[in-house]
C-alpha cells in the first residue's frame, strides 16, 4: 500500500522523509530509549546505528508492501506495542492488523452521499425598495 507522503524527519533538520525512513526512525527512538542511548542528527550514519537502521527499514519496506503507513504508525504508537523494538516483532503484525482494519472502517464511514434535489427553485425577493426600483417608478 504505497503512497508517497512524506514526513517530516527529527533527524534531519526538518527535511521530508518516505513512509519507511519515518517508520523506522519511530522505532530507533523506542531501541534508544530502552537502551537510554540518544539519536543525533544523520543517526543512521554512525557505526553504531547504520546496520540497526538498514535492517528495520528493509522491514519497514516489507510492512508497507502489506499494510497502509497510517496503520503501521498508529500500531507503533499503540500502547499494546510500547515494548516492541524492532518492526521483525512477531507480534507486532497482530496489531498493526488491528489499526488497519480500524483505518479501513473510517475511510469508509466517511464517504458521505449527498442528497439533492433535481429542481432548484429559488424565490425572488418581492416588494423590495432599493434605489434602482425607486427610479424606475419616478419614470
Amino acid at each position: 500500500m504505497k503512497t508517497d507522503k512524506k514526513y517530516p524527519s527529527k533527524y534531519s533538520n526538518g527535511k521530508m522523509v518516505s513512509a519507511a525512513q519515518y517508520i523506522t526512525e519511530i522505532i530507533c527512538e523506542k531501541k534508544a530509549k530502552k537502551d537510554k542511548k540518544d539519536l543525533h542528527y544523520r543517526f543512521w550514519t554512525s557505526k553504531e546505528w547504520s546496520v540497526f537502521y538498514r535492517n528495520q527499514i528493509a522491514s519497514a519496506h516489507m510492512l508497507l508492501s502489506k499494510y497502509h503507513e497510517t496503520a503501521i504508525i498508529r500500531g507503533l504508537n499503540n500502547s499494546k506495542s510500547e515494548r516492541i523494538y524492532s518492526l521483525r516483532a512477531p507480534h507486532l503484525p497482530a496489531i498493526i492488523e488491528h489499526e488497519q482494519k480500524l483505518f479501513e472502517s473510517q475511510n469508509q464511514e466517511l464517504s458521505i452521499t449527498l442528497e439533492r434535489p433535481d429542481e432548484v427553485v429559488f424565490n425572488k425577493a418581492k416588494n423590495k425598495t432599493n434605489i434602482i426600483s425607486k427610479l424606475k417608478e419616478l419614470e
